[in-house]
């Protein structure tokens, strides 16, 4: 390898190196999901970027419980928790196999209409959310 060659290569890695180092600040959010005072079963949480900039992020939520990482900012977060109504063919077939129909069962200011926000900062932080299912309202 030349003189030429290894300054090139040097200059190449501290570049990447200096990229590696630009991306956004991640924050990471956990925490506990109760309807109606309980834990929900099985759901899912989505903190989407306030300002309509980044990307969305989305968690299962098991036993009440969730972790997600996104990066810092403030989120419109949404909770959604289906809930299985029925089921039917998956397609128009005597073998086709089923599949289940569910139906939300929180108020959509908590989801698709979300009222709810969340400022995520770098590292580590907790947030417990508590929302009253449509029955309760």
């Amino acid at each position: 390898m030349t003189s030429n060659q290894a300054t090139q290569a040097l200059c190449g890695l501290f570049v990447a190196g200096l990229l590696a180092g630009c991306g956004p600040a991640l924050g990471t959010v956990s925490g506990n999901v109760t309807v109606d005072g309980q834990p929900l079963a099985k759901g899912v949480i989505s903190f989407v970027p306030a300002d309509g900039n980044g990307t969305p992020i989305t968690a299962e939520i098991k036993e009440g419980n969730y972790t997600a990482q996104a990066a810092a900012g403030r989120k419109t977060v949404q909770i959604s928790a289906p809930t299985v109504t029925g089921q039917r063919k998956e397609y128009n077939a005597a073998d086709a196999p089923l599949v289940d129909i569910t139906e939300e069962s929180l108020p959509p200011k908590y989801n698709s209409e979300s009222e709810l926000t969340f400022d995520l900062n770098r590292g580590s932080q907790t947030k417990d959310w508590s929302v009253q299912s449509m029955r309760r309202r």
